[in-house]
């Protein structure tokens, strides 16, 4: 069964959506970029910003 033009043309362009997708959570949401937080660094963060 032969795709139509416009069938490729629309499951190319979703292939690169996806593909720049997983470009952009790799680059910068995996989770070697995510910042490693303590409950002793929350406390103190939150008590250093509650108003007096």
């Amino acid at each position: 069964m032969r795709t139509r033009p416009l069938g490729r043309e629309i499951a190319v362009a979703l292939g690169f959506k996806l593909l720049a997708l997983i470009a952009l959570y790799v680059m910068f949401f995996s989770p070697g970029h995510r910042i490693k937080v303590t409950p002793a660094q929350m406390a103190e963060a939150i008590s250093a910003s509650a108003p007096r």
